[in-house]
Formats: C-alpha cells, sequence, structure tokens
C-alpha cells in the first residue's frame, strides 16, 4: 500500500503505531533498550554495545586529503558519542577517485596528519570513560573508497563501468563527460585499495570498509550487465563480481587479521531498473522502484564471507539518482522531488531487506542495519526490538550523529533519544554537499554550519 508522503508529525508512541498499522507495516517497537547495550565479539575484536556511527563525509579535508580543523572537531564529537563502532567516512584511494576536492585521501606523505582523527575521538572516548566505566574504546573502520562515475577531483570526471544516462541526466553530466575504465585501469585501482588498506592498518585503524554502496565505483562493478569487451561484465554473476572478489581476496590475503578487519558498507538493492540496477528482478519493467531481488546480494555476501569477511553495514539506494530510498525525508534537496510513498515506507524497507539477508546466511556474518533516523526519538525502539529478535546485530545512525553526536550516551544512560536534539531529516546536509561546501548538521549545529548553508563563509583549512 502507497501513501503520499508525509512529514514526521507524531507526538506519542502510539500515533506511530498507528500510522505504521494503517500502512499494514510490519514495523515493532520495544519498551526495553536493553538488547542496544550488549555487548558483541567479531574475531578478536570487543564491540562494547549496538550501536554505530555510520561513515558521514564532511567535505572538509585539505586539498591533499589530510584533516582540517573541522574534521578533527566532527571525530572529537563522535568519540563522545559512546557508541561501539565508529565507522569512519569514505576515504579517496587516489586522487582521480575524489569524490570533491576536500574529500579525505590517505597516502604516504600524509598518513601521520591523517592519524589525528583517531587521536582526537581517543582523547573524546577517554573523557567519556572517565566519567562512566561502561563506556569503551570504540572500533574504529576507515572507509575505502573509488568515487567512479561521481569522480569530482576538482570538475565532475565520471569514470564508469559502463553507460547509463539516466545516471548523468540526475547528476547533470553528459555521455562525453569522462570515459568507461578499461580492465587494465581496473587492475591499477585494485593496487591502489591494497596500498591505502596498508596505511590504515599502518596508523591504527582497527579496520577498512571496502565500499560497495550507493553506485560507486564497485557497487556499479555488480551491475555491469552491459559492459561489453570485459572479463569484468556481462550477464554472469561471476564475471561481474570477479574483479570486487579478487580485490578483497588479495586485501584479506595480506592484511586480515584476528585483530583487524576487511568489511564492507555494501548496497543490497540499488532501486535502478533492470540491466542497470544490483539486487533487482532481472526484468524490463516500467515500474519504479523496482522489485527487489536479494538472491546475488546474498550470494556475495557469503562468497566474501569465505574469503574472510564477518562484518556488513547494509544499505540502498543511489542518493545522487533517488535519495529518498537511501535515506527516507521529510524534506527533499532544494530542487527534488517527493517519494510517492510514506517515509515509514522508504524505513519499511530498509528494515524488512535487512531481515532477509541477515536471515539468509550464517550466523557468524554480523550485520549493521541502517535508515532509523527519520525515526527520530522513537528510533531506539524500533532499534532495539529488531536486535532483540536477531534481525539484524548492530544499529547505524548517520545524519543522527552529525545533528546529536552524543544519542549514543542518551541511549545508553537515558534509555531515549532527545527529541530536542535528533535530526529533522530537513536534507540540508546534504544540500550543503551540492553546493560544495563542508556539511554537518545546519539546525543542530548551526552555529559551525549555517554561515555555509547561507554561503557566507568558507573553510580555511
Amino acid at each position: 500500500m502507497n501513501q503520499k508522503h508525509e512529514i514526521f508529525k507524531f507526538k506519542s508512541k502510539d500515533q506511530l503505531k498507528k500510522k505504521i498499522e494503517e500502512l499494514k507495516l510490519d514495523i515493532n517497537l520495544s519498551t526495553n533498550l536493553e538488547s542496544l547495550k550488549a555487548p558483541l565479539k567479531i574475531r578478536d575484536l570487543n564491540i562494547s554495545n549496538r550501536l554505530c556511527i555510520h561513515p558521514m563525509e564532511g567535505c572538509d579535508a585539505k586539498t591533499n586529503g589530510s584533516p582540517s580543523r573541522l574534521t578533527k572537531r566532527r571525530y572529537q564529537r563522535f568519540g563522545l558519542s559512546g557508541v561501539g563502532i565508529i565507522w569512519y567516512e569514505s576515504t579517496a584511494i587516489t586522487p582521480q577517485g575524489r569524490s570533491n576536492p576536500n574529500q579525505l585521501m590517505l597516502n604516504e606523505e600524509n598518513k601521520n596528519a591523517f592519524q589525528t582523527i583517531i587521536h582526537e575521538a581517543e582523547k573524546s572516548e577517554e573523557e567519556l570513560s572517565r566519567k562512566n566505566e561502561i563506556f569503551k574504546k570504540s572500533i574504529k573502520i576507515l572507509q575505502l573508497n573509488h568515487s567512479g562515475r561521481y569522480s569530482r577531483p576538482g570538475i565532475k570526471f565520471p569514470q564508469r563501468m559502463y553507460s547509463y544516462e539516466p545516471l548523468d541526466n540526475a547528476y547533470h553530466q553528459t555521455l562525453s563527460d569522462g570515459k568507461i575504465l578499461s580492465d587494465s585501469e581496473l587492475e591499477e585501482i585494485k593496487s591502489q585499495f591494497i596500498e591505502t588498506t596498508k596505511l590504515a592498518k599502518e596508523i591504527g585503524f582497527d579496520g577498512v570498509d571496502i565500499k560497495i554502496c550507493h553506485r560507486y565505483l564497485l557497487n556499479e562493478s555488480l551491475s555491469a550487465f552491459t559492459r561489453v569487451n570485459s572479463k569484468y561484465g556481462g550477464d554472469s554473476y561471476t564475471t561481474r563480481t570477479k574483479w570486487l572478489i579478487s580485490i578483497i581476496k588479495e586485501i584479506v590475503s595480506q592484511f586480515s587479521s584476528e585483530k583487524f578487519l576487511i568489511c564492507s558498507r555494501m548496497n543490497i538493492y540499488d532501486g535502478i531498473p533492470y540491466p542497470y540496477g544490483w539486487g533487482v528482478e532481472k526484468q524490463i519493467s516500467d515500474r519504479y522502484p523496482p522489485v527487489p531481488n536479494l538472491e546475488e546480494p546474498i550470494k556475495l555476501i557469503k562468497d566474501l564471507h569465505e574469503i574472510g569477511m564477518d562484518l556488513f553495514n547494509l544499505t540502498l539506494g543511489n542518493p545522487y539518482f533517488d535519495s529518498s530510498i537511501s535515506r527516507p525525508f521529510d524534506q527533499p534537496v532544494q530542487g527534488a522531488n517527493l517519494p510517492n510513498e510514506h517515509p515509514l515506507q522508504g524505513v519499511y524497507r530498509f528494515i524488512n531487506l535487512t531481515r532477509k539477508i541477515k536471515s539468509s546466511v550464517p550466523s557468524e556474518i554480523k550485520i549493521i542495519g541502517t535508515g532509523y533516523s527519520w525515526l527520530r526519538e522513537y528510533s531506539p525502539h524500533i532499534a532495539a526490538y529488531e536486535v532483540s529478535q536477531g534481525n539484524v546485530d548492530i544499529i547505524g545512525y548517520g545524519r543522527m550523529a552529525f545533528a546529536n553526536p552524543e544519542f549514543g550516551q542518551q541511549i545508553l544512560l537515558k534509555n531515549a533519544l532527545n527529541p530536542n536534539k535528533g535530526c529533522i531529516t530537513c536534507s540540508k546536509c546534504t544540500e550543503l554537499m551540492r553546493k560544495s561546501s563542508v556539511t554537518g548538521c545546519v539546525i543542530r549545529d548551526s552555529e559551525t554550519y549555517l554561515p555555509y548553508f547561507k554561503g557566507k563563509k568558507r573553510e580555511n583549512n
């Protein structure tokens, strides 16, 4: 049942439950949040609770990829969250693959400067631990990425696996911009992932995320049905996953250990029709969004687990194409359309598809869920139910962490989120990115970010 878009207007759990029942959605709330406080062990790494901060890109690094003042501030604040995992933001493996000129980028020349964002979080965590012993040092995962179609090291320079005009149009690109990467160029990119993983381990991260989501390069490779004259494309699952699997197999063989995780934030559903989408029914149809089909995502997760990957952070969609699938909202970015569904239906898509993945893979595989921020102060109650039922292992928050970086403290100590500090899903953080600005919460962190939103301030690195 589809219902037109509505903004969040619930004054009580009962009002939210009534709307869930009206939409006939299988979403449940728990009165007990204890499941979110339970520790979890992955190999020899102890995760103190079931909360995670998703990789939230600030677009505020120095031009050489090193952290700026604002980058350090963000991780100092995230260190006060109290969460079990801080998943560090998208970090470029090569200058040509940066999503913007101020994306973080780790290399041999800046590795010592880069290490400061680990130290900033750790100093905050030590402060928090002195106040209450329930707070432990978080596990820190660095997300590594090549932006592929969305590369913008200075000007837009899409590096595609294949051509698909609607994706170009949505990002105001033309087919003549950029190029389709050759197989030999893909092999060079593989070596860059390996080298950056080496540096991440060297400077003290607990693991790396090989980013396979939101239609960046590795994610796009999985839907390369129309890629021709290549050993990394076509109808076969084996050929479309061959390049990705070879990257991860090499990284695992060189760097994985009981105390260093190779993991992934992975799309399980692109929301883009076949033959250009991953995790969708393989049929030509005018239906939008397309019907999910998780057969290949489940197989890939199992294949990567066999190689040595135990932790998957699941997500959906392409925020450049249809941001409502990736993050249900009240207000879209300026100029975008409202979706033809209630945001609760978008939240349920996340919950339902995550349940299906979790129930289909070995129990040793740990799953992080996404899509909770729109639920505001009621999100911990829905999250706690999903964890308590074994539908997901860890709950990730993205926009909520921008708005309310101490959300973990509130959940773990007070069994509630402060409704006056949370994300209101207004999309202004995304709009800042679209303005080629630094990004953060314009509403809850207005002293820092409202001047950027108004275009009256530029970051001095």
